[in-house]
């Protein structure tokens, strides 16, 4: 496996900005090609298969943008086949138990480290053409996992959460978080940020990074406070949404301008 720069960043305390693809492959395209440092290939959500992984994470390579997949159900066979896609890292929404946590940690390396199962025949081993070992070794080096803490009962249990190895990122959800607080939506309210915040300092103190999804730019110096550095911003289709709104708008603004020039 190639040096993850993603990877790279978040130990050296460098804020990383990512979306979430709901998209095509263009959409990665564009945000390599624009700077972004990671997108979140989401297969939760998103309609993708792993078919459109594959031709994502090529994509994002061609680009220069690092790729996440968040899977589809905390499962070692998810998590597998989205490493042997191509995929720098995987994120693993629905987390609930700590045995669960466990089960994708080992599913994203190999022996000794973990029980990801072996095939140099993917994408992600580059089709047999590096010697295995190597693949081995420089997989359980580099690949990124990303553990969603995103309900009560998880936040609960983040002390024990952390002494299971391999966890590179704790991806913080204030949207389900809400929900599973009772609160629905209401991701602003002080429960829900106070119920991250006691994640983000438990994760600071084990050398852990911390991950959370804004979709406003001023949400982030909060985030920054608490020791945020992993950013998902929105969707893809969230920006492109508003940009086309915004464009519209002002475009809109320009031809009553006019209107009103020809009336006057």
């Amino acid at each position: 496996m190639k040096t993850n720069l993603l990877k790279q960043k978040l130990k050296q305390g460098i804020p990383c900005m990512g979306t979430f693809v709901r998209m095509g492959a263009m959409s990665v395209e564009i945000l390599g090609l624009t700077g972004w440092d990671f997108v979140v290939i989401d297969m939760e959500h998103g309609v993708h298969s792993f078919s459109d992984v594959l031709t994502f994470t090529r994509t994002a390579a061609a680009s220069g943008i690092s790729t996440v997949v968040r899977v589809p159900d905390p499962t070692a066979i998810s998590v597998m086949r989205a490493l042997d896609s191509g995929a720098e890292g995987v994120q693993v929404p629905q987390i609930k138990t700590i045995e669960e946590v466990e089960t994708v940690c080992r599913a994203a390396r190999f022996a000794p480290l973990g029980d990801r199962g072996s095939c140099s025949y993917t994408s992600g081993a580059f089709y047999a053409t590096v010697p295995f070992p190597e693949h081995i070794r420089t997989s359980n080096e580099e690949v990124l996992t990303v553990i969603h803490v995103e309900n009560i009962e998880t936040v609960n249990l983040i002390d024990k959460m952390l002494e299971v190895p391999n966890i590179d990122v704790i991806f913080c959800g204030p949207w389900d978080l809400s929900q599973s607080l009772g609160i629905p939506g209401q991701t602003q309210d002080e429960r829900v940020k106070s119920a991250i915040k006691k994640v983000a300092a438990a994760c600071l103190k084990k050398g852990v990074a911390v991950g959370m999804f804004i979709n406003k730019p001023e949400q982030v110096t909060e985030w920054l406070e608490a020791g945020v550095t992993y950013f998902t911003y929105a969707t893809d289709v969230g920006i492109y949404a508003q940009a086309a709104k915004q464009c519209l708008h002002d475009t809109n603004a320009y031809i009553g301008k006019w209107k009103d020039g020809k009336n006057g």
